[in-house]
C-alpha cells in the first residue's frame, strides 16, 4: 500500500513540473496561435485578427496575420516579429517594413504579458492598436 501511495505521488509530482514547465515556457514566448482584434486610433475601423507566430532559424520570429476589414475584406500579410526582453523580464516584439514610396512603412510595436499580445501599429498616416489572447 505504502509503495502505491509513494507511485501516486511521485506520477503527480512529475505532472505538475512538466505542466508548470510548459507554463513558464510559454510565458514571453509568443510562438503559436493568438486571436483578437485591430482597432485604428485614425479612422475607428476595427476587426478581427488571428496570427500564428514560429520561430526562425536567427532567433527573430515569422508572423502571419489574417483579419477582416469592413467587415467583409478580408488582409493576409507576413512579418518578421524582433524579439527584446524589457528589464521586467516581458518580452516586447518588433517589426517594420517598407510598403513602397505611396504607403510609406508599417511598424508594429507589441508586448505579451501572459497569455494575452497587445501593442500598437503605424503605416500610411495611420495608428492603431491589437489586441490578443493565445488560443490553446
Amino acid at each position: 500500500m505504502r509503495s502505491l501511495s509513494l507511485r501516486i505521488v511521485l506520477a503527480l509530482s512529475v505532472a505538475l513540473v512538466a505542466f508548470s514547465s510548459r507554463t513558464i515556457a510559454q510565458e514571453g514566448n509568443p510562438q503559436g496561435r493568438w486571436s483578437g482584434r485591430w482597432q485604428s486610433e485614425s479612422t475607428g475601423h476595427s476587426g478581427p485578427m488571428n496570427v500564428s507566430i514560429r520561430p526562425t532559424s536567427n532567433g527573430n520570429y515569422q508572423a502571419r496575420f489574417t483579419g477582416r476589414f469592413a467587415l467583409v475584406i478580408p488582409f493576409a500579410y507576413r512579418a518578421e516579429l524582433v524579439p527584446q526582453t524589457t528589464s521586467q523580464g516581458q518580452t516586447v516584439l518588433t517589426s517594420s517594413k517598407k510598403l513602397g514610396p505611396i504607403l510609406g512603412s508599417y511598424q508594429m510595436n507589441t508586448q505579451i504579458v501572459g497569455d494575452s499580445l497587445s501593442g500598437g501599429f503605424q503605416a500610411a498616416g495611420d495608428r492603431g492598436t491589437i489586441t490578443m489572447r493565445r488560443v490553446r
